[in-house]
């Protein structure tokens, strides 16, 4: 950035420069300054003007790219979560269901000792 300004600052000294030192009279050389001087601004402007518009297309793309990234962690994050969920609900199934074996083996096992009792001989 430095170096733009500074090279800037050396054309703008020339060009001064250069017109004070030409052999016109002093109204046709503020003219010529004058006309210089809004020349430079003019490309100073156009040159402001694209470096602003270049800014706010990196931000643009930059904002795009940031919020693709966002949405594709969510996107993972929502699978991951899934996953997890599924995990853990196949998890309390398997022990819901394993308790039930156990509840309906132990009124099984219970059910065979009645019996026999009943058919014991006293």
């Amino acid at each position: 950035m430095r170096s733009t300004r500074d090279f800037l600052t050396g054309i703008i000294t020339g060009v001064v420069i250069g017109i004070l030192t030409a052999p016109r009279s002093g109204k046709e050389t503020r003219e010529k300054l004058t006309e210089e001087a809004n020349k430079r601004t003019g490309d100073l402007k156009d040159q402001w003007e694209k470096g602003v518009a270049q800014v706010k297309e990196g931000y643009e793309q930059a904002k795009t790219q940031v919020n693709q990234y966002a949405d594709k962690a969510k996107d993972q994050l929502n699978q991951y979560k899934g996953q997890a969920e599924a995990e853990y609900n196949k998890e309390k199934v398997k022990s819901h269901y394993n308790d039930k074996v156990d509840e309906l083996a132990d009124d099984a096992q219970s059910g065979i000792e009645n019996a026999k009792d009943s058919f014991k001989v006293n």
